[in-house]
């Protein structure tokens, strides 16, 4: 079992550690005063400093409280038994006690106070503290939530530049991993970070809390050795946390804990409505206390900062007063209109107050909370539905919970089955829904998807019909339906067809705006997937833009991100697509991109690039998760392009059994998700299998998309068949290289090139621009050939070549090729795969959990590593090997 109990280790806080350190340490500078949320860890990182510095100063640890706050020297009493009574009797006295006390240390030491609590801190104690510190007798640390709440004399202090300030944030998303991962001691998926960092709000205290709790009620569980988000569902918060959050919640007026229960249920309030709703006085002390915080959105929104304390605060409402809030709720939402997550939330508890809510709220919310992929949320709106009231709305709600669920089959059922009720037949705009969501289903059934053309051609017959009968409001159903054709047309891959309709739609001048930018969405995809990737990325970063700048729903901001996304990938721009990455996972996700596919986009970038360990550092979380919980069919890819990771380290034994794992034909995949993994499945086949096999069948995929119009794609597997050795397909990626746009058509035009005439400056130009977007494989594939093409001639140019070849592998960290492959050629092939780890930078840990082995099984093979390449230590193997 993986061990769960004991204290969790400090991460994250370097900076904040270096800041405290150089406060004490300087002479010119008498502390710090340390501020941020209760449970953010200011208290530890102040008694690290002071522990760091005991052989130089004697530690004082004072605590403010309440019980002490109204008594004069409350917080000193035991430091002033060490005085006279007349001292403590006179004020005067007393200071120069003290001061005579703390100068004359024994062995030269100085003195360092650390106070926590400073806003519970008598006023005398900290007149007394502020003195010491400004006759040079004392230096200090001070722990506070709020630096306006500590006591002036301290305030004073960091004015007048005599101590320093140290406000301690909330972890990184990164941070949070590090954590989870060192208190669980085992990986931890994106899936499980996500939501603890959601949860918590970077609160390491509720972190560790979460985490102790995830992992006793089972909702996280331990999977191909690393921590999974499992199928049940999130555990209540715990009677430890819950009872420090009513803590800070007992200060609250009833006013502001009335405010603070609203906010709680409804999730996202206006500020206007809330403000209206309390008083903007009664909002603003609110939001001092660092529980809730203000979006700058249009218009400006207030939420509950960290997502625990909501769940504290909603589960402490009484059921009686919960109602009467819902009635103070829904008054306002009269004047002002509430946004659809607030709706969603205020249905919620609606039905977990036993409450009855009316069907079309109900609909609404169900759909809200499929769009969010909360299909137990939706189900559970629908089925507050009287049966005698369910209609096609709620019908095709249902049947898109069962679908996002990958139930294809249940969900046309349930379509079907209504489309026999003759007694209730859906208005047109109900209609046009149902038949949109069951061409979404089709498209994706393996027996049934030939069915979609019948569906489509049906309702633009039925709009067409519609509108010669003289019906006037039909554009926004044929805009619905011509975005639908086009995730259709992309779904499939049909991308060149795609281009001219696009092109006459969005000539019209009445288009709505939302459906404007997702159109030019699927256009910018389609030009880079036919070879037009700089217009392509120039539409997309402008929709991108656009949609940054407006108050739209935050879902068609992300879907515009995904798009960028994947035309960055396939221009070739693979570190500008890791930072947007690594960029968006810190934002509040709006549900496309959950942690899961955060995490397996970023692996597969790595493998694209040729990463092997960085990749399945991501890959192998992600794997693990999807597992558990596949709910954008991404299994097979992961698993195919984790056989391709394991590949690039040397591993055959583990590629082979991860490809064993591919099946594209247990369902219907999108063109998309089965291209990327039959590129990742054929790269990993090379483990054991000939090259030029593998080159041969990655030319036959070129031609299937050069046949269906996908040039820009085609380079993926054109460049791939002349990196495996298929030098007669060069001129072909030289012609396509120069007929595409972007950064990787340009290399691959270099490339194609430069193997098809001999010509080493060409090839080394594209090494070298592959190693500067960040593909590191096609780096060193490219540096390598110029190496072995200039080995049989020794002119000056050649060697220049060969040089700055083996530059180009120092950059991506292959070293001198040739001597690494000796070297490597000495090991088997487990030690290859465990040497390569090193040089990577890899521990003995890290590895283990990559292999699938334990720690002393891989001390095991490092023991023969070492002894076969006459190496003492993993620096000396690092450096052979670079």
């Amino acid at each position: 079992m993986f061990g769960v109990q004991g204290v969790w280790p400090l991460v994250g806080r370097n900076d904040e550690l270096g800041m405290l350190r150089e406060a004490v340490a300087q002479p010119d500078c008498w502390g710090a005063i340390l501020t941020g949320p209760a449970g953010i860890g200011k208290t530890v990182l102040a008694q690290r400093v002071a522990s760091d510095v005991e052989n130089d100063y004697e530690l004082i640890y004072l605590r403010g409280s309440a019980l002490t706050a109204g008594m004069p020297y409350g917080a000193l009493n035991f430091v002033l038994s060490e005085l006279d009574d007349e001292a403590v009797d006179n004020p005067l006295i007393l200071l120069r006690s003290l001061q005579n006390l703390f100068t004359s240390r024994a062995g030269g030491k100085g003195t360092l106070i650390l106070v926590d609590n400073v806003e519970d801190l008598d006023s005398a104690s900290a007149m007394v503290i502020a003195h010491l510190v400004r006759s040079d007798a004392v230096k200090v640390l001070l722990v506070c939530q709020q630096l306006q709440a500590a006591p002036d004399e301290f305030s004073d202090l960091w004015k007048d530049e005599l101590i320093r300030r140290v406000d301690v944030a909330p972890l990184s998303l990164a941070d949070t991993a590090e954590l989870l991962t060192a208190g669980l001691e085992a990986p931890v998926s994106r899936a499980v970070v996500l939501d603890t960092w959601h949860a918590s709000g970077g609160n390491p205290l509720f972190m560790e809390a979460i985490g102790r709790e995830q992992v006793d009620s089972g909702y996280i569980t331990v999977q191909d050795g690393i921590w999974v988000a499992g199928s049940r569902r999130a555990p209540d918060p715990g009677r430890t946390i819950t009872e420090r959050i009513l803590a800070r919640l007992a200060r609250f007026s009833p006013d502001q804990r009335r405010t603070a229960e609203i906010i709680s249920i409804a999730g996202v309030m206006p500020l206007e409505l809330l403000t209206e709703f309390a008083g903007e006085a009664e909002v603003d002390t609110l939001m001092e206390t660092g529980i809730f915080q203000i979006e700058l959105s249009q218009p400006p929104m207030v939420r509950v900062a960290i997502g625990l304390i909501g769940d504290v605060i909603r589960r402490q409402v009484p059921i009686g007063r919960s109602r009467e809030l819902l009635h103070q709720l829904a008054a306002a939402s009269l004047r002002l209109p509430m946004p659809a997550l607030s709706r969603m939330n205020y249905a919620a508890w609606c039905l977990d107050c036993s409450m009855e809510i009316d069907p079309s709220l109900a609909i609404e919310a169900a759909r809200l909370a499929n769009r969010y992929f909360d299909t137990e949320g939706a189900l559970r709106f629908l089925g507050a539905i009287p049966q005698d009231l369910v209609g096609a709305s709620a019908v095709t709600e249902e049947a898109r919970a069962y679908g996002i669920q990958g139930e294809t089959t249940r969900a046309l059922g349930i379509l079907d089955r209504f489309a026999g009720w003759e007694e209730d037949r859906p208005n047109l705009v109900e209609w046009v829904g149902m038949m949109v969501l069951k061409c979404r289903l089709l498209t994706r059934d393996h027996v049934r998807h030939g069915e979609v053309g019948t569906v489509l051609d049906g309702l633009r017959e039925r709009l067409t019909l519609e509108g010669q009968a003289g019906r006037e409001d039909l554009t926004g159903l044929l805009s619905e339906i011509e975005l639908l054709d086009a995730e259709l047309s992309a779904f499939n891959g049909d991308y060149p067809a795609m281009i001219e309709p696009l092109d006459e739609l969005l000539k019209q001048t009445d288009l709505d705006a939302a459906v404007r930018h997702q159109l030019c969405g699927w256009l910018s995809e389609a030009l880079c997937m036919t070879g037009r990737q700089d217009d392509a990325l120039q539409l997309s970063r402008l929709v991108v833009s656009r949609l940054a700048d407006s108050s739209e729903d935050p879902l068609l901001a992300e879907s515009a991100q995904v798009r960028l996304f994947s035309v960055m990938l396939i221009s070739g721009q693979w570190e500008q697509c890791l930072s947007m990455i690594n960029d968006h996972a810190e934002g509040p996700l709006a549900g496309i991109f959950d942690g899961t596919s955060l995490e397996l986009a970023e692996g597969c970038l790595y493998a694209y690039a040729g990463r092997g360990p960085e990749a399945l550092r991501k890959l192998l979380p992600a794997l693990s998760q999807l597992r558990i919980r596949d709910r954008q069919e991404f299994l097979t890819l992961a698993e195919a392009a984790t056989a391709y990771a394991y590949a690039l380290i040397g591993d055959a034994q583990l590629s082979l059994s991860h490809l064993a794992q591919v099946n594209l034909d247990s369902r219907r995949y999108d063109w998309h998700t089965s291209r990327a993994t039959r590129y990742f499945a054929v790269l990993a086949s090379t483990a054991t299998r000939d090259p030029l096999d593998a080159a041969q069948e990655m030319l036959h995929l070129a031609d299937e998309d050069r046949a269906g119009g996908n040039l820009g794609h085609e380079l993926f597997f054109l460049c791939q068949a002349v990196q495996l050795g298929l030098a007669e397909a060069a001129e072909r990626l030289a012609t396509s290289g120069m007929d595409g746009q972007g950064a990787y058509a340009r290399i691959c035009a270099l490339y194609g090139k430069g193997v098809a005439s001999g010509d080493t400056d060409q090839i080394l130009k594209a090494a070298t621009m592959a190693a500067d977007v960040g593909n590191r494989r096609l780096a060193s594939d490219a540096a390598g050939l110029v190496q072995r093409l200039t080995l049989d001639n020794p002119g000056d140019g050649e060697r220049r070549a060969a040089v700055a070849a083996d530059g180009v592998l120092r950059v991506v960290g292959r070293g001198s090729g040739e001597l690494r492959q000796r070297v490597l050629d000495k090991l088997t092939e487990r030690e290859r795969s465990i040497a390569s780890l090193v040089a990577e930078g890899s521990s003995n840990r890290d590895i283990a959990s990559l292999l699938t082995l334990s720690i002393r099984t891989v001390e095991g093979h490092m023991y023969q590593v070492y002894a076969k390449l006459g190496v003492s230590n993993r620096s000396q193997l690092k450096m052979i090997l670079e």
